[in-house]
């Protein structure tokens, strides 16, 4: 058996030998350029021509003019006052001027005045006439007060059953109301109401009621006003 393995390891040794080299032979050959080879002629280039000549610097500006040069400009906002050919003479008397005195007053008009008219006797038409007494209102609003009235004691009534079984809470009723001198409440009138069946209840809230006494220039007096009552569930 060992004799057997090994012959058998030789033969696929040469086996594997015998395809590499027929591996190589089909492999096709590379081909190879020839390389041609030429000779280069060297030239030299001519030299370069010389730079053109430098231009010479710009000459420099004059200096300016310095201020003993410049010739003096007369002022056109001046006035032009003009000189005498003859020199003044300084020692030549000169008539003195009376300017402390003063001139002597012009004469005034005579106006006359005129007599006074005569007053006319005053009589009994021509007498003004005295305001006349303000009349004392019987009753007052309550921008005529020196106050708006406070509310004291506030009435109480059941809500009605019948409204609250149709689900509504509350409802507000306004009164005109008629204040006394002492406060006291009374209903003058309905003005609106959001149920009909609020007026009873609210209006006996209004006459159990008080408020402070009214009152116009420091007196008590009747007032009247509206006042809104609303009642609850």
């Amino acid at each position: 058996m060992r004799f057997s393995g090994t012959i058998v390891g030789i033969l696929m040794a040469g086996a594997l030998l015998a395809l590499l080299g027929l591996t190589r032979l089909l492999v096709p050959a590379q081909k190879t350029v020839d390389l041609d080879i030429r000779e280069i002629d060297i030239t030299t280039l001519p030299e370069p021509p010389p730079p053109p000549p430098e231009e010479p610097p710009p000459e420099a500006p004059p200096p300016p003019p310095s201020l003993t040069q410049i010739s003096q400009v007369p002022d056109p906002t001046r006035v032009a006052v003009p000189k005498a050919d003859v020199p003044l003479d300084l020692k030549m008397p000169v008539d003195s001027f009376f300017t402390d005195v003063e001139p002597a007053p012009l004469p005034q008009p005579v106006v006359r005045k005129a007599p006074p008219a005569p007053r006319p006797k005053p009589t009994a038409q021509s007498r003004p006439k005295a305001p006349p007494a303000p009349v004392a209102k019987s009753h007052y609003s309550i921008g005529e007060l020196d106050g708006k009235p406070r509310l004291i004691r506030h009435g109480s009534a059941q809500f009605p059953s019948s409204l609250a079984r149709r689900g509504v809470g509350q409802g507000t009723v306004v009164f005109e109301v008629e204040l006394s001198e002492r406060g006291r409440v009374s209903v003058r009138r309905v003005i609106s109401a959001s149920h009909s069946e609020l007026v009873a209840p609210a209006r006996r809230i209004a006459s159990s009621s008080s408020f402070t006494a009214p009152t116009r220039r420091g007196q008590r007096v009747k007032a009247i006003m509206k006042w809104p009552i609303t009642l609850r569930k």
